[in-house]
């Protein structure tokens, strides 16, 4: 079935009860009855978007510190044989919790969807060229993870970035964009040319079912 999308003023994450309507912000929900549908439907958007944001990088997180050092040695090996140039994973000396950001290739369906559903260890955003992945590292890591309306302020501090987060449910899937309420009309723009139903929330229920 064509995906569907939902336009809301705040910070409206899927899986949180406790949403923000400040409207410094939006919310813009891809919403299908498959996660290959909802990627599927990211991956028509993302080229319309980056053309004013061309850098995509994913932000992870461990959680919780390595049990040794030996663990930490061996994920610190791992990591330097599938990185690229500018990737980036460290620990966060107050909480010892390691985090990275990698680069992700510009061309989305280069892009692995299956590493992508892990919404509250990690966030895709879609960045300026000139942006500085060291300082968003050291911002970021300070989350321990992606929990509540807060956690996407600290993600959004820079105005300039966008924010994704991707959900795989037995029900359905979505692709949810989160970002500063400046970039509507721009968002508006690429969002028509995708020539999708619009709903509302209280809709989901009866397009989840059809």
């Amino acid at each position: 079935m064509k995906s569907v999308f939902i336009n809301e003023i705040g910070i409206h994450p899927w899986d949180q009860l406790h949403p923000s309507d400040d409207e410094n912000y939006i919310t813009v929900t891809l919403l299908n009855q498959e996660y290959a549908g909802a990627w599927e439907s990211w991956c028509k958007l993302a080229p319309l978007l980056t053309p004013k944001w061309p850098k995509i990088v994913q932000w992870h997180t461990r959680l919780s510190p390595f049990y040794s050092k030996t663990q930490e040695y061996i994920s610190q090996k791992e990591f330097k044989k599938i990185s690229n140039p500018g990737d980036i994973f460290k620990k966060n000396e107050t909480s010892m919790i390691y985090s990275q950001i990698i680069n992700l290739n510009s061309d989305p369906l280069q892009i692995d969807h299956n590493c992508m559903a892990a919404y509250r260890t990690s966030v895709v955003l879609m960045l300026k060229d000139n942006s500085n992945l060291e300082r968003l590292w050291h911002k970021l890591s300070n989350l321990r993870d992606i929990s509540n309306t807060d956690d996407f302020r600290l993600i959004l501090s820079n105005e300039n970035a966008i924010s994704f987060t991707f959900y795989d449910a037995e029900t359905h899937g979505i692709a949810q964009l989160i970002c500063h309420s400046e970039h509507l009309p721009f968002l508006n723009e690429a969002i028509k040319k995708l020539d999708l139903e619009e709903i509302q929330q209280t809709n989901v229920y009866e397009y989840i079912h059809r």
